[in-house]
């Protein structure tokens, strides 16, 4: 087998306490408050600020210049939080990386809330994505850190649903509670703050990874430079095919998703028609909600009771290749609905799946952070050129139509990445009778905070 893909394996380390409660749900309460801080000024504050600024004609070559030079941000920061991360894990669980994109997504979306000018608009929003990023990349990581790894398919699960949850509540109050622009955006920079707090707490408070794991072997290794010690790393992770196969699929998944919600906001209104964009939005992710949900954490449980990932990651895609046609088609607003429930049940199976199989592919769990701080990219880069190639999709190919076949062809090309990804050698057995009881309580505090911390599931 390809060294990368099972060079040293997770499963080679003494295992991770089976999942603590609190951290569980600080996990869950970070990840919640960040979808709520990145998708509600994305897909409703941005776009009104914008056209405030630009004005209508202006407004859709204002919002992809804006979340370009913002996911551009993003993929600088993650991966170089990552890599920061990795360094402080001994000393504090990478709870100083989380903090320190805790304080600085706060105070820029506070200013960004005050910005009327495209350009300003612009510098704010980038320095937010920079902030999220710097706070998500070691958010990722703990799960290798902290959860065993019969469990995270359960555990990327409900962080899917923490973020599906973070979408809707996050759109619904910038629509329907704080319906300025100023408000909402205040109200997503106190939200976004809160929310991540405990998980600083927890991170801190928490037993230090090394003393479990390879740590103290990692400590004596030699500091390098970031960039010193971080290009040979990137060449050896993209010499795995594991590490390829499952970059090359999140790309293609996540720019599908990019060029195809981009503009739903204008969609709604421009197209669709629909007499209040904001309201119809938040009907579509709303059920698309309720799908993820619904999908996320079954297909996660099913995905680690049958000790891989990989197949569940390629009918995921395809069910959202499937739904992608079907769009091309339709035109009824009743229909467009179905078809979200069904997009919204093929991405949260993406998400949990994925996500799990790609901690498979990682080298080494002592430097996790950097390494999906890397794979990461894969959900940046198309948040970077996926608004012009929208533009050009929809203005040569057919309009809305186009746009959705060519997302459709891209999730197909997706599954075929993820099919080639190889079979995991170190993956654990299936999750037994007795380890699937256990299960049971574990989703119950995940969702409820009772019982002392600490407690196994």
């Amino acid at each position: 087998m390809p060294a990368p893909d099972s060079a040293v394996p997770v499963s080679g380390h003494p295992p991770a306490p089976r999942l603590n409660q609190l951290f569980v749900i600080a996990l869950l309460l970070a990840n919640f408050g960040s979808n709520v801080a990145l998708i509600a000024p994305i897909q409703n504050l941005l776009p009104r600020m914008i056209e405030q600024a630009a004005g209508s004609s202006g407004k859709a070559i204002g919002l992809g210049i804006v979340t370009g030079i913002g996911a551009l941000a993003a993929l600088v920061f993650n991966p170089v939080a990552g890599h920061l991360s990795d360094r402080w894990r001994w000393t504090d669980n990478r709870a100083w990386t989380v903090l320190i994109g805790l304080v600085t997504g706060t105070l820029g979306h506070v200013i960004l809330a005050y910005q009327h000018s495209l350009l300003g608009i612009a510098i704010w929003w980038a320095i937010c994505q920079a902030a999220i990023n710097v706070a998500y990349s070691p958010m990722s990581a703990v799960i290798v850190d902290h959860v065993d790894r019969k469990f995270w398919g359960l555990v990327w699960g409900l962080v899917s649903v923490a973020q599906a949850a973070g979408l809707i509540v996050g759109l619904a109050a910038v629509v329907l509670v704080f319906p300025t622009t100023t408000a909402g955006m205040l109200s997503v920079a106190f939200g976004y703050g809160i929310f991540l707090f405990p998980l600083v707490v927890v991170l801190y408070r928490l037993p230090r990874v090394g003393s479990r794991s390879a740590g103290a072997a990692g400590a004596a290794r030699p500091r390098r430079g970031l960039i010193a010690g971080s290009l040979p790393a990137f060449r050896a992770l993209l010499g795995g095919r594991g590490f390829r196969s499952v970059m090359a699929g999140r790309f293609l998944i996540m720019l599908a998703e990019t060029i195809a919600l981009l503009y739903i906001y204008y969609y709604l209104q421009d197209d669709i028609r629909y007499p209040n964009p904001g309201h119809g939005q938040l009907i579509l992710i709303l059920i698309a909600t309720i799908a993820t949900i619904l999908a996320t954490v079954a297909v996660g449980r099913v995905a680690d009771r049958s000790g891989g990932y990989r197949r569940y990651s390629v009918l995921a895609s395809v069910l959202m290749a499937a739904t992608a046609l079907a769009l091309a088609g339709l035109s009824e607003w009743t229909l467009v609905m179905v078809c979200a429930f069904a997009l919204g049940a093929g991405y949260g199976a993406f998400m949990s799946v994925s996500q799990a199989l790609s901690l498979t592919v990682l080298p080494d769990p002592s430097t996790a952070g950097r390494d999906l701080g890397i794979l990461n990219i894969a959900y940046t880069i198309p948040q970077v050129i996926g608004a012009p190639i929208a533009g050009l999709v929809v203005a040569d190919l057919d309009g809305y139509r186009g746009l959705f076949i060519f997302a459709a062809l891209l999730a197909v090309v997706a599954a075929f990445f993820f099919s080639r990804v190889p079979s995991d050698p170190a993956a654990p057995p299936a999750i037994s009778p007795g380890d699937q009881d256990a299960l049971e309580p574990t989703l119950r505090a995940a969702i409820t905070p009772a019982g002392r911390q600490g407690r196994p599931a």
